[in-house]
């Protein structure tokens, strides 16, 4: 051994030291460095910590030539395409094929390199992409972090990538972890990888230096109609700022992007940050990490001119993913790796038998001892198997592997199939089965494998003496005394040549402490063997106890898949009868959560009692007592242990027990997710969510399989059947009311719903403050009620009225109760209980809520507090809702009035004047005073183009309100112009069906009508209610307006049938669905009656008349318009004019 390593270290200093002559080793590379482009690779080269001079040995058929060198501790190869190659994911594909026959003992790789950034700067909050920014490929699902967009087929229904263009071998696990570790430092992780650019950036190349080109010649451009572009003024990020990185999928595809229309299509059918074209080709070959300099758009504007800044950014990042990554073991040594006893690592060591320890002699050479039975029910797990033999035997590429896994997944039974499968198929290997449950069942087993294999030991006289007893025997022999013999007896020969070839399985080492040792007692790792001939394999629920042991040879075993599940529980079942319902079955293993011993458990209840399958699952979907009761049930099974504790809800709170007496914090955070959602759990849902002891206890969670990370995301999943078993250890310990108040409390402070805080968050956090909120009926404290006012508050963003209603109800009833002596949280409970009901069209119940608590506060004035001046102006609201124009004009203009006392610097007190400078300009719209309603419209836009982007959803909503205001103020042109302008910027940044789109579509659609442009007009309408449709439903009030709209474009376009038909079928549709105050029924009215008339039939006409001016006198003043025109309409039809005489109303657009 010592001299293998001499000749390595000589082949290595040789490699590093020699001439440029000299031949460098391809096998003591460990670490691939792809970089396709020429300036990529010369920004990798200048990374390198030491250049390896030298040759790598090349022979016929090799096409490529590669640099090495050092960083961290690594041998790096770089590789790269040939001058005048093109550039693609075949060519990449080529590269990486040689790269993985030249290299041997490749252990991971990088590709580096520049790429086409793919802002979306409508998303909240914008993703701002900018040039020179990294990109990171990271995962999402079963995605490799990159998407193949070009492959796939062609269909009837156009292109369809090949699975969605997930289709991509998956980022080794130490790239996506080194990964994770710079990301956890997000937004801050620059200080991490900008010094390595800061050693380079003036460094020269070809053309230049590697410098940053200047933010002021970053320019990214918006496509607007016709194929034109304008550029969107962006401010300068601070220096500190310069650099971001973004996490996410990357596109991956042979074609240079040159589009606008292209690039914002990938991005928004695949939710990819960047688009580059050689990872496709790379990945399958070897499971790079993807690291991209952002170098252009993906636009026809691109240039090379921040190729070499971007490259440089990018080689800077990989060179920090390097370095955070320890080299390997032993990685370029070619001898066994064997477990140190002290700590569990892998360490190259040779071993002599016959060194310590007493003498023995062997009588059995050849032994075969699995205690188990075979289990004849074993179905599936064969790609686990597969890849066992093949890492373990096959091509011997390690000699100890850990399978990792949730209690209950079914790790013994993989274990104990793949030794009567090596059984089977190595019969010149031994078998030996040891069950590392506790200190007493680990030397039981040993004891047992010393009797079989009948080894004897010498006595201090040199005479042979069999070793008797099991490993708790207390009988002491010439002085030694056995139960400390026995592990050292079969250690020593398990070590030897003697032993032959073997494979151990170490069953259940779940303890740390146990396996490892402590200060006080060594751990049983220091009695397993090492030898060359050995094998050993570990099952075990601990992801450190297996890392610890076997390093990277682990697997993670998880959940069975569908087919084998039922392949599983139908071999399980007596009664066959149960299997014939398919759509049973599959709930059934759905709700089990296709865990093996869930599945059998299942299966021996059914077996017992003879029950139908859908009682059971009735009793499974049913009160929470009958599931617990159900999984909890212990049940005989040969293929376990005898005595052993088999339900699958028991051996998970043995777990739990363990985890509580080695880390509270991981116990605090089992009793959080009690109280919340299992699924979709951000880290920063967490207290404390950063803190070192907080990713401790996840790394302990996830360890036993109770958390799971989603890729190398900060989101975790629990199995929603570990989730019950935690609220029932929870409820054991007396511990419900302890989580529940904490978590509420905890909720309550980290959930915010102000318009500036990150929706993302919210939206985040949602499910889970409604999950505690529905448990904690019973806890009658103060935070909880503050979290309903939170909680209501996101619904309502999210357009989830109904529920966002049952909330604010709740916390208003408690608050406006003897418990509550806050008067301000009464108030805000009502305040933003009224907002809701307004919006979801019941202002009366706002208005009778609001009322009596305005008219208590007196006359406004500036020393309101603000949710008194919010109070009046949601009452303002309701009214004008309630068109009860008058009232809602004084009590704003009253506002607007105190508004001029507030602090111009204030900035939530300027948003909040535009609030309500708006709502007073829709006041004034619908009171007809189109002159104010132009100016305050005028006012907002402009307050609000001077702090906001152009693209921003809210300037351009008001400058769309604007447009309405100049047509229906007799300004047509300027109103045309400014809605196509505000159409144009939507289309380029929304969906084709988002509302506020449409809206616009529409607004601008009403304008050609009243230009006489009906073919235009009827054109855009019809989109509009097609989107309407699709987006709202047909009974939404926002596609029937639009449709009310069609019908008028219908009508003056001469089309009178559709119009009639169209009209008859809205009224129809309102008179089900809305009360008789509603303004767009009694439009819709108004407009059939009219049409009524123009086809001779005055009667129908003035009944629908005589109701909605009786309707329109109650609920509009004298004056409105409205009112008007119906009151002119209506002595039209009384004096039964000839058709030619009456003439339609004016078509009035809403605000």
């Amino acid at each position: 051994m010592k001299r293998r390593q001499d000749s390595e270290a000589a082949s290595y200093a040789a490699a590093t030291n020699t001439p440029s002559t000299s031949n460098l080793d391809p096998k003591i590379y460990t670490v691939a460095w792809i970089a396709p482009l020429e300036i990529e690779a010369q920004a990798a080269l200048h990374m390198l910590e030491r250049r390896h001079r030298g040759r790598f040995p090349v022979s016929r058929g090799d096409d490529y030539v590669f640099h090495a060198g050092e960083i961290g501790g690594h041998n790096i190869v770089i590789a790269t395409l040939p001058a005048g190659q093109e550039y693609g994911t075949g060519s990449a594909a080529a590269l990486a094929s040689q790269l993985k026959r030249f290299f041997p003992n490749l252990w991971f790789g990088l590709l580096v390199g520049v790429a086409a950034g793919l802002p979306d700067l409508s998303c909240r909050p914008p993703r701002d992409i900018r040039l020179g920014d990294v990109l990171v490929g990271l995962p999402e699902g079963k995605s490799a972090g990159l998407v193949a967009y070009d492959l796939g087929k062609e269909t009837e229904n156009g292109f369809q990538p090949l699975r969605y263009g997930h289709v991509l071998a998956i980022t080794e696990p130490i790239v996506r972890s080194a990964i994770g570790s710079i990301k956890i430092e997000a937004p801050n992780e620059a200080p991490l990888f900008l010094p390595y650019f800061e050693a380079i950036r003036k460094n020269e190349h070809a053309n230049g230096t590697f410098d940053d080109p200047g933010q002021d010649r970053d320019v990214l451009y918006i496509s607007q109609a016709g194929g034109a572009s304008e550029p969107i003024e962006r401010a300068p990020r601070p220096p500190s700022k310069r650099t971001r990185v973004w996490y996410g999928p990357i596109g991956s595809g042979d074609k240079l992007l040159k589009s606008s229309q292209k690039r914002n299509e990938l991005r928004d059918k695949y939710g990819v940050i960047g688009v580059e074209m050689e990872a496709a080709g790379t990945l399958n070959r070897i499971p790079v990490g993807v690291i991209r300099g952002v170098c252009d758009y993906g636009d026809h504007h691109k240039n090379k001119e921040w190729q070499p800044y971007a490259a440089a950014m990018a080689s800077a990042y990989a060179k920090a993913v390097i370095c955070q990554i320890p080299p390997a073991m032993g990685a370029t040594q070619s001898h066994i790796a064997v477990a140190h006893p002290a700590k569990g690592q892998l360490v190259p060591e040779d071993v002599d038998a016959t060194e310590a320890g007493p003498a023995f002699e062997v009588f059995h050479n050849l032994h075969q001892s699995i205690p188990l039975s075979r289990n004849p029910r074993f179905t599936g797990r064969s790609e686990v198997l597969d890849e066992l033999e093949q890492r373990l035997f096959t091509e011997r590429q390690c000699s100890a592997m850990a399978i990792v896994g949730l209690g209950g997944m079914g790790k013994t039974q993989v274990a104990l199939h793949f030794a009567y499968r090596i059984q089977e198929r190595y019969q010149d290997y031994s078998i030996f089965w040891v069950a590392a449950v506790s200190e007493s069942t680990f030397e039981q087993s040993y004891s047992d494998i010393a009797g079989n294999l009948g080894l004897r030991k010498k006595n201090d006289k040199g005479i042979n003496q069999p070793y008797r007893g099991t490993a708790t025997t207390s009988s002491f022999q010439n002085g030694i005394k056995e139960e400390s013999d026995v592990k050292k007896i079969v250690y020593h020969y398990l070590c030897s040549s003697s032993a032959g070839k073997w494979l151990l399985v170490l069953d259940n080492a779940d303890d740390q402490e146990l396996m490892f040792g402590s200060a006080e007692q060594p751990g049983i790792i220091e009695h397993l063997p090492k030898s060359e001939s050995g094998r050993i394999l570990m099952t075990t629920r601990s992801r450190e106890v297996a890392t610890d042991f076997a390093q990277f040879d682990v697997i993670n075993l998880k959940e069975m898949n569908p087919t084998d599940s039922i392949s599983l529980f139908s071999s399980s079942l007596i009664e066959k009868a149960n299997l014939q319902d398919e759509s049973l079955v599959v709930a059934l293993l759905g709700d089990l959560a296709y865990l093996p011993l869930a599945i059998t458990q299942a299966a021996a209840y059914l077996n017992r009692t003879q029950m139908p399958l859908q009682k059971y699952l009735n009793l499974l979907r049913g009160a929470e007592n009958d599931m617990i009761t159900l999984l909890s049930r212990e049940f005989k099974d040969n293929t376990r242990y005898p005595n052993s504790r088999n339900a699958v809800a028991t051996t998970w709170l043995i777990s739990f027990d363990q985890i509580q007496k080695s880390n509270e914090d991981a116990i605090n955070l089992l009793y959080l997710v009690s109280c919340i959602e299992s699924k979709a759990i951000p880290q920063s849902i967490f207290p404390d969510s950063q803190s070192m002891e907080t990713e401790e206890a996840i790394a302990v969670l996830c360890g036993y399989s109770f958390l799971t990370r989603r890729g190398s995301s900060d989101i975790f999943d629990m199995h929603s059947l570990v989730h019950v078993a935690i609220q029932v250890w929870r409820d054991k310990h007396h511990k419900t009311e302890q989580a529940f108040t904490q978590t509420i409390s905890h909720l309550t402070e980290i959930i915010n719903y102000d318009q500036r805080s990150n929706q993302a968050t919210r939206r985040k956090y949602l499910p889970h403050a409604l999950s505690a909120l529905h448990g904690s009926d019973d806890c009658k404290i103060k935070p909880r009620y503050v979290l309903c006012i939170k909680v209501g508050n996101c619904l309502f963003e999210e357009d989830r009225i109904r529920e966002s209603i049952e909330r604010l109800e709740e916390a208003c009833e408690w608050a406006s109760g003897p418990l509550n002596n806050d008067q301000e949280l009464r108030l805000a409970c009502q305040c933003y209980l009224a907002a809701v009901y307004t919006y979801s069209r019941r202002p009366e119940l706002a208005i009778a809520m609001l009322e009596p608590a305005v008219e208590s506060m007196g006359p406004t004035d500036h020393r309101k507090s603000s949710i008194e001046v919010r109070l009046q102006f949601e009452l303002a609201k309701a009214y004008g809702s309630r068109l009860r124009t008058k009232e809602a004009i004084d009590m704003l203009e009253s506002l607007m009035k105190s508004r001029k006392e507030m602090n111009p610097d204030d900035q939530s007190e300027f948003d909040e004047t535009l609030v309500f400078e708006q709502e007073l300009a829709r006041a004034y719209y619908h009171d007809g005073q189109m002159q104010k309603t132009i100016e305050l419209c005028e006012l907002v836009v402009d307050a609000r183009e001077r702090i906001l982007l152009k693209t921003d959803l809210a300037l351009l909503k008001s400058r769309n309100n604007l447009g309405m205001a100049y047509l229906n103020g007799g300004q047509t042109q300027k109103g045309m112009e400014l809605l196509e302008s505000v159409l144009e910027t939507k289309e380029a940044l929304l969906p084709k069906t988002h509302i506020e789109l449409l809206i616009t579509r529409q607004n601008l659609g009403i304008a050609c009508l009243q230009n006489g442009q009906n073919e235009k007009a009827i054109a855009l309408i019809e989109a509009v209610v097609a989107g309407m449709v699709t987006t709202l439903g047909e009974g939404d009030p926002e596609t029937l307006k639009s449709q009310r709209f069609l019908a008028r474009a219908y009508l003056q376009d001469g089309q009178s049938k559709r119009a009639m038909a169209l009209f008859e079928n809205l009224v129809g549709i309102y008179q089900r669905v809305s009360e008789k105050e509603n303004l767009e029924r009694l439009l819709s009215q108004r407009d059939l009656a009219w049409m009524y008339l123009e086809e001779g039939q005055v009667r129908p006409a003035l009944h629908i008349l005589e109701q909605i001016t009786t309707v329109e006198q109650e609920i509009l003043a004298d004056d409105h318009p409205e009112r008007l025109a119906s009151l002119d309409l209506l002595r039209k039809a009384r004096e039964r004019l000839k058709e030619k005489d009456i003439v339609p109303p004016e078509a009035n657009a809403e605000h």
